[in-house]
């Protein structure tokens, strides 16, 4: 809770005080993945057997309808793989059936040709020789990543940072996945912020928006699976339905009745009108398949229609696996009761659909809109057919029993989440039910399925009511989900009640859950919202709502505090700060404290907030320091403490104070790091700047690595609440790696962070400018002991950023702004770059307000005086000003005032050194 770093803190006053912060879950483990080979040719399927399974010629990598209609997508997707750049993520998203997959096959086939190595990567265990085993191949490489949304986003990430890696040739990863929500906000930025990889999304459109253009579609996929099928004379067979249905938007849906019209063709049949039974058709041909193997003699032993059909259930849920757990899931789906019976199942299952891995087993259908519409067909509550089987209730509840969620209850669940979407008795008679019972199945989904879960249209609010109380206060793949659950049900508890109070508990809980997962302006809005509802309580009641009013203005302020907003900040802070006195709080009264004496330090009132962090401390210490949080509250005062001491020049109590505190948070980062994690880094960065002042500089630079490299770790989760605290870590380890003499090391760690500020998350607050004018001035000094062509465009950029730096930066951000461009002209002066260093001195004298009248009178002199001379002669007197000596001036008007008063003039360089200067100028806003 320091103003180096405010942290992205919500504060939660009913009953036991708590502060709930982000950045929690840092437990990141070895991503499980493979880098597969990408086919260059589709494997046929012989016409006999496309007849008896046509539903197999609509897999994506059977690639049977031959590609067509996307020369755009196409053109673009190769412009972004060829742009310059070392690695770069796209994600292509749209609904179920448009032909993500089909465009990504394409757009592998080309590559290829392009000279580029094309990989697919699926979740799973690494095999030798391949990429996720350190077997990658040389040159540039495109890896394809389907069903992007389902993965464990570590394991995402750990693709992505294997394979991109810091060196390497290029590489292009292209993600598909049907939703871009709130699942890929959190991938893109983590992308960003932490690897450094560009990120974009590209929704893709319909393929068939026009009944002409489904025609000619129709006519296309027709002709195509009349070959596949050896059908002659199918180009007689008509549309099944009215191709102007809204339905047949969706490119699966034009191609499933292609097939169904060659299909019925072949049999002299009809295909059914109703696109929403071509499932059905084409399912029954399944079950058609089933008998005729089963009556088929062959060396495999017979296993019956019903349970093959059983086993497709189990597949269509779980998707692939490996032999031994395929075993186990048919033994846990009642199938099996032994070895040997597994094996003929598996052994039949895989005869019938042949694995895209060998060494796996239980190949689910494809594609995904057939298997959904299996799984729906066999769970009852539907008056369709083929008729429902009661087995799959009993089934769904073995392999997703409530003792021992499998590792396959993520896949089986998103499934299940998908399907009830578009079938709703798979919802309300299944999915919600089991959901109602087991509520915590729905968080081992992961954050995306949570999503669609919240978003469904026909959702049982009960499901959601029984979830909330077990969403974790942080968890990196959850929140997003979380937040989209708390706002379901926020949106339908505010329309079933006009009770201002009430209203204003729902905002204030969607707005803590908002600010946990990273959407601090959402929060704002909803804790401001909050605020007023509050105010509109009637005053025989207000009583019974003060404790929460108080809880409201505290977030508010603190989230004006992150937002720069220093002003309303202290008002809001100072109003809860009066409502926890009266109440009798001392925790939260505590927690406005500390962030109060932050605003005050901002608004330059340092003696006030020193006087306040004292007696905070005092506080917590009388407190009585039992649980872990109250440990951890008493070490955030001792850091604002050494903050407000540190800004008085006191840098032994400073130090002092932030070394008691750093010793707390590594001891409860023991106990639970992925809370204290973020208090750490803090700490350490805090102390870090008390061990320079106090010139230990091996110390410091230890300190500074270390809190660099936790902040990075915890961008990786959530780098809205973190990408500033990362900044300006990154350049405080720059300035003290210079002052020990490594310059490249410094410059190249400020320019890093520099450059990170560029991409600001959604939804986070950008870096101020008034912080980026000091960053390039610090790296401009780094660069005057290296290249003076490099320090003069460095400083040049500062001074552009600083003289657009307005009255909204705080009194101590000019203040430390100010002290950050003298140094830097002194440098520029002694380079002979004159009118750079004029610059520089004459805005860092703007800026300053604290500079009096006569030494301001006194500063301007010398700057004149400082006009006036030759390069050479101003080179010589930058350096005499860098080392604290007067200048010898003896020009016809001397600028100093008499020697009876230090000269102001010779003060000036002196600022750069004190503890005062150094300290404020480490210190930036929230």
């Amino acid at each position: 809770m320091s103003d180096s770093g405010v942290p992205p803190m919500w504060a939660v006053a009913s009953g036991d005080a708590a502060v709930y912060q982000a950045g929690r879950d840092l437990t990141v483990g070895t991503p499980a993945y493979r880098l597969d080979p990408f086919p260059a040719d589709a494997p046929r399927v012989p016409p006999e057997e496309a007849r008896r399974r046509p539903g197999r010629l609509l897999a994506a990598r059977q690639r049977v309808v031959a590609f067509g209609g996307r020369a755009s997508e196409l053109e673009g997707l190769a412009r972004w793989r060829d742009a310059p750049g070392r690695a770069a993520v796209r994600l292509v998203n749209g609904s179920a059936g448009q032909g993500k997959t089909r465009l990504a096959e394409q757009f592998g086939r080309l590559s290829a040709e392009a000279g580029w190595t094309v990989r697919t990567a699926r979740p799973g265990h690494a095999v030798p020789g391949s990429a996720a085993s350190g077997g990658r191949s040389a040159g540039p490489l495109v890896v394809l990543v389907d069903y992007a949304e389902r993965w464990v986003l570590d394991d995402l990430l750990g693709v992505i940072h294997d394979v991109a890696g810091p060196e390497g040739d290029r590489v292009r990863f292209l993600l598909l996945a049907r939703p871009a929500g709130m699942w890929w906000y959190g991938l893109a930025h983590r992308l960003e912020d932490a690897l450094d990889l560009s990120a974009e999304a590209t929704p893709l459109p319909v393929l068939a928006a026009s009944p002409d253009e489904r025609r000619a579609e129709f006519a296309r996929a027709r002709m195509c699976f009349a070959e596949a099928m050896d059908v002659p004379g199918a180009a007689a067979a008509s549309p099944p339905g009215d191709l102007a249905d809204d339905a047949y938007a969706v490119a699966l849906t034009v191609h499933m009745a292609a097939l169904a019209a060659v299909d019925a063709h072949l049999h002299s049949e009809t295909p059914p009108e109703d696109p929403g039974r071509l499932s059905e058709y084409l399912l029954r041909r399944e079950h058609v398949h089933w008998e005729d193997v089963f009556a088929r003699p062959g060396a495999l032993p017979p296993v019956a229609p019903t349970t093959l059909g059983r086993a497709v259930f189990v597949a269509s849920l779980t998707g692939p696996c490996g032999h031994a757990e395929g075993t186990t899931l048919l033994e846990r789906a009642g199938l099996v009761g032994d070895p040997a019976g597994a094996q003929a199942i598996l052994d039949r299952h895989a005869q019938c659909y042949p694995p895209q891995d060998p060494a796996s087993v239980l190949e689910p259908l494809a594609p995904d809109r057939l298997t959904e519409d299996f799984l729906a067909l066999r769970l009852p509550g539907h008056r369709r057919t083929p008729p429902a089987d009661p087995w799959a209730v009993t089934a769904l509840r073995g392999l997703l029993a409530r003792d021992d969620p499998p590792p396959f209850a993520r896949q089986a669940l998103t499934m299940l989440i998908e399907t009830a979407a578009r079938w709703e008795h798979v919802g309300r008679d299944h999915l919600y039910p089991l959901l109602r019972e087991q509520p915590e199945l729905s968080l081992v989904a992961g954050g995306a399925a949570l999503v669609a879960l919240a978003e469904a249209p026909h959702v049982d609010l009960a499901v959601l009511e029984a979830i909330e109380p077990l969403l974790p206060a942080h968890h990196v793949d959850l929140d997003a989900g979380a937040a989209a659950c708390v706002e379901r049900l926020t949106a339908e508890r505010l329309a079933a009640t006009e009770d201002a109070a009430e209203r204003g508990r729902l905002h204030l809980a969607a707005g803590l859950r908002q600010g946990i997962a990273g959407f601090a302006g959402q929060a704002a809005a909803r804790f401001q919202r909050a605020v007023d509802l509050f105010g509109e309580v009637p005053g025989e009641r207000l009583a019974a709502v003060r404790g929460d009013l108080a809880e409201a203005l505290l977030n508010l302020g603190i989230a004006h505090l992150h937002e720069g907003r220093y002003g309303p900040a202290y008002q809001r802070l100072r109003e809860a700060a009066a409502l926890y006195t009266d109440l009798g709080n001392a925790r939260q009264l505590a927690t406005c404290a500390d962030m109060l004496q932050v605003t005050m330090s901002h608004l330059g009132l340092e003696g006030d907030a020193l006087a306040i962090a004292q007696r905070t401390v005092e506080a917590r210490r009388r407190l009585p320091g039992r649980t872990l949080e109250e440990r951890a509250e008493l070490a955030r005062s001792l850091l604002n403490l050494g903050n407000r001491l540190a800004h008085q020049g006191r840098t032994a109590k400073a130090l002092a104070s932030s070394q008691e505190a750093v010793g707390i948070f590594r001891r409860l980062a023991e106990e639970d790091p992925e809370v204290y994690a973020p208090d750490l880094a803090r700490a350490l960065a805090d102390h870090a700047g008390d061990l320079g002042e106090a010139g230990r500089r091996r110390d410091v630079l230890e300190a500074a690595a270390e809190a660099v490299r936790l902040y990075q770790a915890l961008s990786q989760v959530n780098p809205v609440a973190y990408h500033l605290d990362l900044f300006k870590t990154m350049v405080n380890l720059g300035v003290w790696s210079a002052k020990a003499g490594r310059h490249r090391e410094g410059g190249d760690s400020i320019a890093e962070a520099l450059a990170n500020a560029c991409d600001t998350p959604s939804g986070a607050v950008p870096v101020p400018a008034v912080l980026l004018a000091s960053a390039h001035a610090k790296l401009a000094i780094c660069l005057a002991h290296l290249d003076a062509g490099e320090a003069a465009e460095a400083a040049r950029r500062a001074i552009g950023a600083a003289e657009s730096v307005t009255s909204s930066a705080s009194v101590s951000e000019r203040a430390g702004l100010a002290r950050d461009l003298v140094p830097m002209g002194l440098d520029l002066g002694m380079l002979g770059l004159r009118e750079e260093a004029l610059r520089a001195l004459g805005t860092a004298l703007r800026l300053d307000r604290h500079v009096g009248e006569a030494e301001g009178h006194g500063v301007r002199a010398m700057l004149g005086y400082l006009s006036s001379l030759t390069p050479p002669e101003f080179a010589e007197h930058m350096a005499d000003l860098k080392a604290g000596r007067e200048p010898d001036t003896q020009a016809p008007h001397r600028p100093f005032p008499p020697k009876k008063r230090p000269s102001p003039a010779a003060r000036l360089p002196r600022v750069q050194p004190t503890r005062r200067s150094r300290r404020e100028r480490r210190k930036g806003t929230p």
